[in-house]
C-alpha cells in the first residue's frame, strides 16, 4: 500500500467512525503525513539521512581501494606503482612519498558540501591520497562539520573568498575582509587558518598579489566538471592530459564530480601517481610557495 492509498483509506475510516475515533485518525494522519514530508525534505537536500544511507547503500564503492598486484610495474608504461610499495618492496607506511614518483594535485573549490565533499574525502581516504579544498566562506559557515573531516583526513584548506567575488574589482579593505572572514570560519571549526588562496575566476594581477599574505594558488589542468555534469566526461579529460606536477581543478559542489573521483582516484593511482596536497607537492619537489606569486604548476624545474 502506498502513501496515496494510506491517506484515502484513513479519509474513508473518519468518515463512518464515531466523532471522537474520527479526531484521533485525523491526528494519526497529521503524524504520519508529517513524519513523510520531513524524511522526504531530508532525503532531498543533502542531509545526514540523505549523507547515511547512501553510505549504507554504496560502501562497496566508497571504500573501494586499489587492489594490490603481484605486478608493481605497470605493464603498459612501465611506472612505478608508489600505491604498492609498502606491500611488494617493504616501506613502512602506505602513506609514504617516493619524491621520485610522478605526483599530482587535485583541488576542489567553491564547498564545502555535506554530500559531495564527504563521498570525496571518503574516496580519497581509503586511497591513501590527499586534496587541497579552496572554500568559499559561506558554505564553510553552514557546515563546520566539514571543515572538520577536511582537516582531520590530513587534506588542506585554502581560501576562496566569502562570497566568491572577482578580487581585482574590489577596494584593498573588501579584499581584506572577503579573506579574513574565510579565515575565522576556518579558525573557529578546525583551530587553523587557511594555508593557500585562490582567487574566484583565477583573476589576479600585481597589486592583488602584493596584498595577499598567503601563496596564491591555480590550476593547469581544468576538467569542466561545471560544465558537463558528467562523470566519465570528467575522467576522461583527466586522464588524457595529466602529467607530474599539475594542479587539477574540480568543484566539490557537484555530485558528477565526487562520482568522477570515486573512478578517477583508483585510477591514477594505478598509473602510478600519488595524489597530495598543493603545499605537500611543493614541498616533495623542494619548491618553496613564496608570497606574491601565483602558482599554476608545480615540477622539479621550476
Amino acid at each position: 500500500m502506498n502513501i496515496r492509498e494510506i491517506i484515502f483509506s484513513l479519509r474513508a475510516a473518519m468518515e463512518k467512525e464515531p466523532f471522537w475515533n474520527s479526531w484521533l485518525l485525523y491526528l494519526i494522519y497529521i503524524v504520519v503525513v508529517s513524519i513523510f514530508c520531513i524524511l522526504l525534505a531530508q532525503v532531498s537536500h543533502g542531509s545526514k539521512l540523505r549523507i547515511w544511507y547512501y553510505r549504507l547503500t554504496h560502501d562497496e564503492v566508497i571504500s573501494k581501494g586499489i587492489q594490490h598486484s603481484a605486478n608493481p610495474i605497470d605493464s603498459q608504461n612501465g611506472v612505478f606503482l608508489t600505491y604498492y610499495r609498502y606491500q611488494s618492496f617493504g616501506a613502512s607506511d602506505p602513506e609514504e612519498i617516493d619524491v621520485n614518483a610522478p605526483m599530482v594535485a587535485i583541488t576542489f573549490d567553491d564547498g564545502p558540501n555535506p554530500e559531495s565533499t564527504q563521498r570525496i574525502l571518503d574516496v580519497l581516504g581509503s586511497n591513501y591520497s590527499r586534496a587541497t579544498f579552496f572554500v568559499v566562506g559561506t558554505n564553510a559557515e553552514k557546515y563546520p562539520e566539514m571543515l572538520q573531516a577536511i582537516a582531520s583526513s590530513g587534506c588542506e584548506i585554502g581560501n576562496h573568498t566569502y562570497n566568491h567575488v572577482r578580487l581585482t574589482d574590489l577596494s584593498e579593505q573588501d579584499v581584506e575582509e572577503q579573506i579574513d572572514k574565510v579565515n575565522r570560519a576556518v579558525q573557529k571549526a578546525t583551530g587553523s587558518d587557511t594555508t593557500v588562496i585562490r582567487p574566484p575566476y583565477g583573476a589576479y594581477d600585481d597589486n592583488l598579489l602584493s596584498r595577499l599574505q598567503e601563496p596564491v594558488v591555480l590550476w593547469d589542468l581544468d576538467t569542466e566538471d561545471w560544465d558537463s555534469r558528467n562523470a566519465q566526461t570528467i575522467v576522461e579529460n583527466v586522464l588524457s592530459k595529466i602529467k607530474d606536477g599539475d594542479i587539477v581543478l574540480m568543484h566539490d559542489i557537484y555530485e558528477s564530480t565526487a562520482e568522477a573521483i570515486e573512478i578517477l582516484v583508483p585510477r591514477l593511482k594505478e598509473q602510478g601517481y600519488q595524489i597530495v596536497t598543493v603545499s605537500e607537492m611543493a614541498r616533495y619537489k623542494g619548491k618553496e610557495l613564496e608570497l606574491h606569486k601565483a602558482y599554476g604548476v608545480i615540477d622539479g624545474g621550476e
